[in-house]
């Protein structure tokens, strides 16, 4: 079986291909690499001159505005034919690379490969901050160390601290384990105007 193909497009080409400009679809390239890691490939001064087609589709088609790229059409004024050096059976080839890539991604998503970056650094987040309120109430701890130090000594602190370890833990996994709970078992779908 021959190694998997992307097939990889220019703005340009998109941008003819959609009726809509060169810099609304780079503007939407670079949205969407650093959002959710639209596969690219960059010149030496790290320009993005070529992306996969499939995930470009694919992340614009969930996560762009159908009005806007409307209106973007309207805009534009007709060009004529792009002339195409590409032969037919090349166009052939790259459309069934295209759909192939389409639907692994539709396959990954559905069956829960893909996860919403916007979401997981909200997540993330939530949870980092859970975890420093856990830890940040330690030092309250101090006293009963300071006890455990006076009447037992260094044993005592140690049977101490691995009790205080514990309970931290047990702490943390109880407020993650309710973050979890109340998270929405699927996301919903991300219009343009909320990025």
């Amino acid at each position: 079986m021959p190694p998997e193909e992307t097939v990889m497009a220019t703005p340009a080409d998109v941008a003819a291909r959609d009726g809509v400009t060169k810099q609304a679809v780079t503007k939407l390239v670079r949205r969407l690499v650093e959002e959710h890691a639209l596969p690219v490939e960059r010149d030496m001064r790290d320009r993005i001159i070529r992306f996969s087609l499939a995930h470009y589709d694919h992340y614009r088609g969930e996560f762009a505005s159908s009005e806007k790229v409307a209106s973007a059409r309207k805009d534009v004024p007709s060009a004529p034919p792009v002339n195409s050096s590409t032969s037919r059976d090349e166009a052939l080839r790259q459309e069934a690379w295209l759909k192939v890539g389409r639907e692994k991604l539709r396959r990954q998503e559905h069956i829960g490969q893909l996860v919403r970056a916007d979401r997981m650094r909200e997540a993330l987040t939530v949870c980092g901050r859970e975890i420093q309120s856990s830890i940040a109430r330690l030092q309250n701890k101090a006293d009963d160390m300071a006890l455990a130090v006076s009447r037992e000594g260094s044993h005592g602190l140690r049977v101490l601290l691995r009790q205080i370890a514990f309970d931290l833990n047990t702490e943390i996994a109880d407020r993650l384990a309710g973050i979890v709970a109340q998270a929405a078992e699927h996301d919903e779908a991300l219009e343009d105007e909320e990025l």
